[in-house]
């Protein structure tokens, strides 16, 4: 279809073209048509349509652009142009849905985050929130108490209290109530309150209840009457500041009554911080037993636990669980009240102990009274209830005051009875003797020659203090003889000797399962070690522990029956073992009772109205730099009464006494000294006649 230009005249021609789109496109812009001649009519006609063809152009098309409906091309990307109304519509509704579309997603990513924030993690921030107002306040459990096998105490934690000042926080609520005061000058109510506690922080009431000078509360607190309260800036640099501006001392470590009178004042920086200290009524004689407290390094509140001893060994059921308290905080994190129990706080077990602190006491008296006299390095000892294991009497000297801490060193800490190890020498013979019955060549009557008084092994001369020739094995005993043990060994397979001694439980902890207990060592020589045959007869070449030599000795008195050794009362018995028949072992503690007679090695160990068996083991203290010194020596005693129903079993040891080598002259008289009163304690029956002096 062509272009054409409409018609400047007729009727139809004008109503044709406003009713019926255009069929053509407009190629030139149009021009206003110069003004005919023809006259006033034709003008008139020719405006009327250039307004409608222009009023539509305004409508449709603001580019003057015109397409008709025959060429215009369908499609989804082609937008309507031109003087169409539809393609603006088109346009709007885009927009429309574009605009609402975003205000939608905007709005549904708002209600995800509240959801998220309001209902998923509603909990973390509350928690946050929390932590700006309140916190969490460890509250410590009270300690379980150890105490003896008759209940009075051995170890007891006493709540105490320390009472604090902080000249920092009473200077900066001084300031802060004038500030108010000041500047609420049209608030009497406010101001007569703020007085009020102005009133309530006169220093003189805290002098008094603290027993400290009020001329030391005005220098530390330094307060500036003076001062301007409303500059911020110089009532912060009037402030204390320094060593002691945040904490003063007023009462120190005092019970929680003491510190009441303070602490009641409600006083503007005073607090007070309530914990347990544990106190030890009879420190010496039981601190390596008991151990200690030390402080915890991974408890952020500082806590102490035990760090040796019974204390440590017993740590669980002692310590209990602490309790959690939820504190309400003010704005300087200083706690208002406490608002609920988060955790309830679980009270420590008590522990009763089989030691008797009566026996404890006198044992350590006695060692600490030879240790002084031998002017030894060391002494030790233990006294065992025969019957059950309980360990009744466990101590060393010398000790350390368990209440101040100041007083330990690396030495006086250790339990000797239990750590450390030694060879243990003659005190081993009894079990050289056991090993002879049980082998069946040796009998209680059979007879060994020791003439010459030694023996010669693998290049070592083994002798006796004197040659004692035909003895029998409770001679053997009673005279200490090397010779005659070497023989035993001799005569018996390698292992026969070592084999009973680990029976009666050397080289083994023993079931106390005490902190850094020895083990010792027994090694079972082979059948070319003739040399180490002979020396572990009698006692040398095995290292051993005082409580095993207390516990083997305590096998023999219960007649062959070895009752693990214990110190919890309270544990289940655990089971006991035969080791050897009966009467084996009741004819060695036999033979053992010449030794405390006369012709014994340990005259000083008897006692009168008792029959006592013993033995007694006096070595040689091993040289670092090899073999053995020739001046130092280590004495041991250990013995039984009464011999004729073994009751109680007492073992003690003198490290490298100077006065006197012999352990028949050092240790025997503490074993007398202890264990004639353990027998009187325990109103054990005498049976043995009384000594009669003669008129």
């Amino acid at each position: 279809m062509s272009d054409k230009k409409p018609k400047s005249s007729g009727k139809n021609t004008s109503k044709s073209s406003s009713k019926k789109p255009a069929s053509g496109k407009v190629t030139k812009p149009l021009r206003r048509p110069s003004t005919s001649k023809s006259g006033k009519g034709e003008s008139r006609s020719s405006n009327k349509r250039k307004a409608k063809l222009f009023g539509r152009l305004k409508k449709g098309d603001s580019k003057g652009a015109y397409t008709s409906v025959k060429n215009r091309k369908s499609g989804f990307l082609n937008k309507a142009s031109g003087a169409s109304f539809r393609g603006g519509l088109e346009q709007d509704k885009s927009r429309f849905v574009l605009v609402w579309g975003v205000a939608l997603a905007l709005f549904l990513v708002l209600i995800g985050r509240a959801y998220y924030i309001q209902i998923v993690n509603a909990q973390f921030y509350q928690d946050k929130g929390d932590e700006l107002i309140t916190s969490v306040r460890t509250q410590k459990s009270y300690r379980g108490m150890i105490t003896d096998r008759n209940d009075l105490p051995l170890a007891v934690s006493a709540p105490l209290a320390t009472v604090s000042f902080s000249p920092h926080d009473y200077a900066r609520e001084y300031y802060e109530l004038n500030r108010i005061i000041l500047t609420n000058p049209d608030s009497p109510q406010l101001i007569e309150r703020m007085q009020t506690r102005l009133d309530n922080m006169d220093l003189t009431r805290l002098a008094a209840a603290a027993n400290i000078s009020v001329a030391e509360l005005e220098r530390v607190t330094a307060i500036d009457d003076s001062l301007d309260v409303t500059d911020e800036e110089a009532v912060k640099a009037a402030l204390p500041s320094g060593a002691g501006s945040h904490y003063l001392p007023l009462l120190n470590k005092v019970t929680p009554e003491i510190a009441q009178s303070v602490s009641a004042l409600d006083f503007p920086g005073v607090y007070e911080r309530n914990f347990f200290q544990r106190y030890y009524p009879q420190p010496q004689p039981n601190s390596q037993l008991l151990g200690f407290m030390g402080q915890n390094a991974n408890d952020p509140d500082g806590g102490y636990e035990g760090r040796a001893g019974i204390e440590r060994q017993f740590e669980k059921e002692l310590a209990g669980d602490d309790g959690k308290v939820l504190v309400l905080k003010d704005a300087r994190q200083n706690s208002l009240k406490e608002i609920k129990q988060v955790e309830p706080e679980v009270p420590g077990e008590d522990l009763a102990l089989t030691i008797d602190s009566r026996l404890q006491y006198l044992l350590y008296k006695e060692l600490e009274k030879a240790g002084r006299r031998q002017q030894a390095r060391w002494s030790t000892g233990m006294v065992v209830d025969v019957q059950t294991g309980e360990v009744l009497a466990l101590s060393t000297w010398p000790s350390f005051n368990s209440n101040n801490l100041n007083e330990m060193t690396g030495e006086n800490q250790r339990n000797r009875a239990l750590l450390d190890v030694f060879e243990p020498g003659s005190v081993m013979k009894p079990f050289t003797v056991a090993t002879a019955l049980d082998s069946g060549k040796y009998t209680a009557t059979s007879l060994i020659d020791t003439n010459p008084g030694s023996i010669r092994v693998r290049g070592y001369t083994i002798r006796d203090h004197n040659n004692l020739g035909m003895i029998n094995l409770s001679t053997l005993l009673q005279k200490s003889s090397n010779v005659a043990s070497t023989k035993i060994a001799l005569s018996l397979p390698p292992d026969a000797i070592t084999n009973m001694q680990k029976q009666f439980g050397f080289g083994a902890k023993t079931p106390l399962e005490f902190p850094g207990e020895g083990s010792g060592l027994v090694v079972t020589p082979k059948e070319k070690e003739t040399a180490r045959r002979a020396t572990v007869s009698y006692g040398y070449g095995l290292q051993v522990t005082l409580a095993q030599v207390a516990q083997a000795y305590s096998a023999l008195a219960a007649g062959g029956v070895m009752h693990p050794l214990t110190l919890n009362r309270d544990d289940e018995p655990k089971p006991s073992k035969r080791i050897m028949e009966h009467e084996q072992a009741m004819a060695i503690v036999q033979m053992m009772e010449s030794v405390t007679e006369q012709g014994g090695t340990a005259k000083a160990a008897a006692i009168d109205g008792y029959r006592v068996a013993g033995k007694t083991g006096t070595s040689r203290r091993i040289n670092p730099d090899g073999g053995y010194y020739t001046d130092q020596y280590r004495n041991v005693f250990a013995g039984m009464a009464p011999a004729s129903n073994p009751r109680l079993v007492g073992v003690m040891l003198i490290e490298d006494p100077r006065s006197q080598i012999y352990a028949g002259l050092t240790v025997a008289p503490v074993f007398h000294n202890v264990m004639k009163e353990a027998l009187r304690l325990y109103n054990v029956p005498l049976d043995k006649p009384l000594k009669t002096e003669a008129p």
